[in-house]
């Protein structure tokens, strides 16, 4: 009967701690649970005694100690186990579909990070919720001349796409059946796009959340850079964005 009522006992009373503990504040909630489990110890070591039990305590230190002898030759394999852990967490953190956004007026493009696949959305005219991916050549050239009558915040980043899917030849093209893709016009769409840049749009093109650190706005910089950088076959304008948006969150960060 006694030995019961110790049991309903203890049973009560680390009911009782538990939620003691829970309803700290983080931060007080750590030293709670190391008192308690110490605390813990403690009184089972002295139940262990009253009750005549403690060989028990004695028989599983033993066991702990043949354990550890036996897992201590394998402690040489920590590190190399680390590193894989390590590179399958980047590898996860990497496959998780991150991706750039620029948005116009026209388009919304996207930049598959790991592929480098560049596509559009039409977000007005007739052909609305289509992809750049969707349409020929001819028709990019169309939309081309379009936005430089109606959307002239999207000419370059159309540029961009088509420079980047079909080589830069098309652009005689456009010349003959839209008129003209003059410098003035090209440095108009520049003045256009070249406003200050807000939080949102810089993490969006950067692919990242509003959450991210300096060190992750710098390698994501760095890893678009390696895809994107006009000496690499990459776009000038896409580039320019790129860079714009580190900037601007670095020195955001730094305030």
């Amino acid at each position: 009967m006694f030995r019961l009522a110790v049991l309903v006992a203890v049973i009560i009373i680390g009911f009782k701690t538990v939620q003691y503990i829970r309803a700290l504040k983080p931060e007080q909630r750590k030293k709670a649970s190391a008192k308690a489990g110490v605390v813990a110890l403690i009184t089972l070591m002295l139940l262990l005694t009253v009750t005549g039990k403690l060989h028990v305590l004695a028989a599983l230190g033993a066991g702990l100690v043949l354990f550890a002898k036996r897992l201590f030759p394998l402690l040489r394999y920590v590190p190399f186990l680390k590193g894989l852990y390590q590179k399958a967490k980047a590898t996860q953190s990497s496959g998780s579909a991150q991706h750039s956004t620029v948005e116009t007026s026209l388009l919304k493009m996207t930049l598959d990070h790991e592929s480098g696949n560049l596509d559009g959305e039409l977000l007005a005219t007739d052909s609305k919720g289509k992809y750049l991916s969707e349409l020929s050549l001819s028709e990019l050239i169309d939309l081309y001349g379009l936005a430089e009558k109606q959307y002239p915040d999207s000419i370059e980043v159309l540029a961009a796409y088509i420079d980047r899917t079909h080589g830069s030849d098309w652009r005689e093209a456009a010349d003959a059946d839209a008129g003209h893709y003059s410098g003035e016009s090209g440095q108009n769409s520049r003045a256009s796009d070249s406003g200050e840049m807000t939080a949102s749009e810089a993490y969006a093109v950067l692919g990242l959340d509003q959450n991210a650190t300096e060190e992750e706005v710098i390698a994501a910089h760095r890893k678009l850079m390696q895809k994107l950088h006009p000496d690499r076959g990459g776009s000038n304008y896409l580039a320019a964005k790129i860079n714009l948006a580190k900037a601007f969150l670095v020195s955001r960060n730094g305030k």
